[in-house]
């Protein structure tokens, strides 16, 4: 009988492992009450917490006072012994600090002083919630110390601390100066910038390329050094566009939720409560994972694998459904490429001028398919499609999916096989032994977890950074979508592959062109972010002699830290920071500008990569010191240098997305938003299908117009289809040898990376970082936990303490990320130890993604 490892840690029958307990799975908060309480739990701990400044505990919100204003109760205090501060208005905001949510937060507002703060009302109350994080932020980080309140200009050297408050007229001059001098002795791209995600809002995000694009500077790309485009280039290929899943709520009809390398209990804490639902609607959850993360602890089925080969995993169980016939011939046939013709020889599909061939085995001959045309196709970040097929595009019911044939085109003779045949081929090596011996995951498992996926149906796939962060971190999204594709679970309700839907990144992509490039007939140059450090090190393929920083904690949130510091560095000239907070990078710099919290943004459009709603961020607080918001910045920037009125700048914040980001849009389902509606109510949803399922019209962003299983763009790097193949680091790679360890770093649930870790009550619950290493491969090294251990490879090396866990699988060890030098011993730091190897594959897709886990490193007693 299939065996799988439960939430609890016990060994059971797969069989039984869906048979919950009621009184609590695992030993984290929640879980400890029944299913029935569990709502009301949640209520009190995540989704309905409340927060105030006096006294500073966490309260409850009172059940005397109703929602009159935007879902906020109104009024100056609140009743006798509710612990409810006293408060002259109650303003909406949003904390969207990269966690995915983008929660609406009504602060409570004393003063100009924000004293409480609550969850604010969506449309769907499903996503009325709020956390510790997003309290602590609007508490203590607009109040911090650490606060950048004024411009400041390095005077020692780098690093030393030591500053010179400057007015920001001397600000704005010091970078006219600046970039005026590059310009006129380098040219405009030796300025450039790199903006990241820390504020979802439309502008902090769209501001690197907006400055780029007015100064004819360079812009760096910013996805790839992030670490999260793995994902993306699995998408890319077969489906032509980079991300997309459907509504959370589409996990309460499946009956199967396998999720790889996800832990939503800390990194989507704000959609967890839909996982639930689901498990309380019926489904099972398996969780895939090398860590027993408090995903894993609710899940009611945990699979740990060794880091980095689910792909391999995903092979073995396409090995078991095509052994079972457990796919769906038809929709292989008509809704992908995988019936198209490839010639043996080139492994390229075969054409006859545009048409595709297959061969009809009733005609026993070739026939032509061709290609949909691109105005047929949805047009991302749109998912609206027009026309009708026509006849030509369709693949006859009687063509060939296997099989190898001998046909004729254009007098030329060849042997060709349909392209799923070549899926056939390349997954008949992954028996599940085989697969097994890859992934150290039980034969019995893998065949059970095929099985559930092609009977326990409907079955979802949700994929995420987890799989992402590996050097090979593509190929488990692509291996996901072929499995979807040759069961035809794409474009179905309740099932399907998901990963990183709603509508943020829709909406940056769609933003006006005249909003992006302010400045008619200027442009931004273009280089890839994975590469910034060589490239600026090199000082090639042009000079780059000033980057400005913003929305980025680069300080940390990056790879070879000594090599930063010795060689990159060193060839800049000027570095600006704009942010909230004196962070590690802000340190570096040579000019640091305080940027506007949330909550003091004179005006935002801000969205979320977990639903589709729209929401307009209206200043809550006057700016706190100096601070300003990078749209003021820029537009102070331009008015600098004389330009101001001849661009897009000349709009004030409010005008410039209403303009280029709503009723200029792009994406008919943004450009249908009422501007002043969205204004008035300061939350709406996007006109995107309710409920959303992604692919639904089986119309595609590719060549053909069908879900490309095969990829004949890829044939060079042998990932014509999805494939499997050791990270850079893997423990079986020779380098194992002296650094035995895999090395990952993840997010956890205090903290959004680096944003929150400076701040007391995140401070109260994780006081210090820790790394976690296994039970077994503590006792091998002696180490005990809280011991101070040297972690160590050739890039680096730094000092943190242990912690001893079962929680882990051996062979691999966890540095829960987020923290800076000044927390580790000797102002050390994990990102000394982290790489940044190119993957040809990769960039051939579109650039290489930074792999924060595919590192090896050895842990000895410091």
């Amino acid at each position: 009988m299939t065996r799988g490892l439960t939430a609890k840690g016990e060994v059971r029958p797969w069989s039984e492992t869906h048979v919950r307990n009621e009184s609590g799975r695992g030993d984290e908060g929640a879980s400890m009450l029944p299913s029935t309480s569990r709502r009301s739990f949640l209520k009190l701990a995540g989704v309905g917490a409340v927060a105030a400044i006096t006294p500073q505990v966490l309260t409850a919100c009172s059940t005397q006072e109703k929602a009159t204003d935007g879902g906020a109760p109104l009024g100056k205090s609140g009743p006798v012994g509710t612990a409810q501060p006293d408060y002259d208005r109650v303003g909406r905001c949003t904390c969207a600090p990269n966690c995915v949510g983008s929660c609406g937060i009504n602060a409570f507002v004393k003063d100009d002083t924000i004293v409480k703060v609550e969850p604010a009302d969506f449309p769907d109350e499903n996503y009325n919630r709020i956390c510790l994080c997003g309290i602590s932020n609007a508490l203590q980080r607009v109040y911090s110390p650490d606060r950048i309140k004024y411009p400041m200009k390095r005077v020692g050297e780098r690093g030393s601390g030591e500053w010179e408050r400057i007015s920001w007229e001397e600000a704005i001059d010091l970078i006219c100066e600046k970039m005026t001098y590059n310009i006129e002795n380098y040219g405009p791209t030796a300025n450039s910038w790199l903006g990241m995600t820390g504020n979802y809002g439309i502008v902090p995000q769209c501001f690197s390329g907006m400055m780029a694009s007015t100064y004819d500077g360079t812009q760096w790309t910013n996805f790839g050094i992030m670490g999260d485009l793995g994902c993306n280039m699995g998408w890319i290929p077969t489906t032509g566009v980079q991300q997309d899943a459907a509504d959370w709520e589409d996990m309460l009809g499946s009956k199967t939720i396998i999720m790889f390398g996800c832990n939503y209990a800390e990194t989507n804490k704000q959609e967890m409560h839909f996982l639930f639902d689901a498990q309380e609607a019926g489904s099972r959850v398996i969780v895939v994972d090398p860590r027993y993360s408090r995903t894993a602890a609710k899940a009611d089925v945990w699979i740990p694998i060794r880091p980095g080969t689910d792909a391999a995993l995903m092979m073995g169980m396409m090995n078991c459904l095509i052994a079972d016939n457990k796919i769906d011939t038809d929709y292989i046939r008509s809704n992908t490429n995988g019936a198209f013709l490839v010639d043996a020889a080139t492994r390229k599909l075969v054409k006859d001028g545009d048409d595709y061939l297959v061969w009809d085995e009733q005609e026993n001959a070739v026939a032509k398919v061709s290609p949909l045309s691109d105005d047929l196709k949805p047009a991302y970040p749109s998912v609206q499609v027009q026309g009708e097929v026509p006849d030509a595009c369709d693949v006859p019911d009687t063509a060939a999916i296997t099989g190898t044939y001998e046909i004729e085109v254009g007098g030329e003779k060849l042997t060709a096989s349909p392209a799923f045949q070549a899926i056939v081929d390349s997954v008949a090596a992954y028996t599940p032994e085989v697969a097994s011996a890859i992934c150290e995951v039980s034969v019995d498992d893998i065949v059970e977890l095929a099985r559930a996926y092609a009977e326990d149906t409907p079955a979802k796939i949700q994929i995420s950074q987890g799989t992402n962060r590996y050097w090979n971190g593509h190929l488990p999204t692509r291996a996901a979508i072929q499995m979807a594709a040759i069961t035809g679970n794409v474009g179905k309700q309740y099932a399907g592959v998901n990963w990183a839907g709603g509508g943020l990144m829709r909406v940056l992509f769609s933003v006006n062109p005249e909003g992006m490039a302010p400045r008619e007939g200027h442009a931004a140059t273009a280089l890839p972010g994975t590469q910034w450090m060589d490239l600026v090190a090199s000082q090639q393929p042009h000079p780059i002699k000033l980057i400005w920083f913003n929305n980025y904690g680069w300080g940390t949130q990056g790879p070879e830290g000594r090599k930063l510091v010795e060689e990159v560095l060193p060839q800049l000239d000027f570095i600006i920071t704009t942010d909230n907070i004196l962070n590690a990078g802000a340190e570096m710099s040579d000019l640091v500008l305080p940027a506007t919290s949330y909550y003091e943004e004179p005006f935002e459009v801000v969205t979320a990569w977990s639903n589709f709603y729209v929401q307009a961020r209206e200043q809550v607080i006057p700016p706190m010191y100096e601070a300003k918001s990078d749209y003021e910045i820029g537009q102070m920037v331009a008015e600098r240098f004389g330009i101001k009125d001849e661009t897009a700048w000349k709009h004030d914040a409010k005008e410039w997305a209403r303009k280029y980001v709503i009723e200029g849009n792009a994406a008919p389902e943004f450009r249908a938003i009422d501007f002043d509606e969205l204004v008035e109510k300061q939350v709406v949803r996007a006109d995107f299908p309710s409920p959303y399922i992604p692919f639904e019209s089986q119309r595609f962003a590719t060549p053909s117009g069908k879900l490309e299983i095969y990829t004949d763009s890829l044939v060079d790097f042998g990932e014509e289809v999805a494939a499997f193949y050791e990270p850079a680091e893997s423990n079986r790679q020779e380098l194992a040898a002296k650094f035995p360890l895999t090395f990952m770093n993840a997010r956890t649930v205090y903290t959004t990376h680096s944003q929150h870790v400076n701040l007391p009550w995140i401070g109260e619950l994780i006081p210090e970082p820790w790394i976690e290493i296994s039970t077994a491969d503590a006792q091998d090294r002696g180490i005990a936990t809280g011991d101070v251990v040297r972690v160590f490879n050739d890039r680096g090396e730094y000092r943190v303490k242990a912690l001893v866990t079962e929680e882990l699988k051996p062979g691999c060890v966890n540095q829960r990320q987020g923290w800076w030098p000044k927390h580790f011993p000797e102002n050390s730091h994990y990102r000394d130890l982290l790489h940044m190897k190119l993957n040809p594959a990769q960039d051939a897709i579109f650039e290489t993604n930074f792999a924060p886990y595919d590192n090896l490193v050895e842990i000895e007693k410091a």
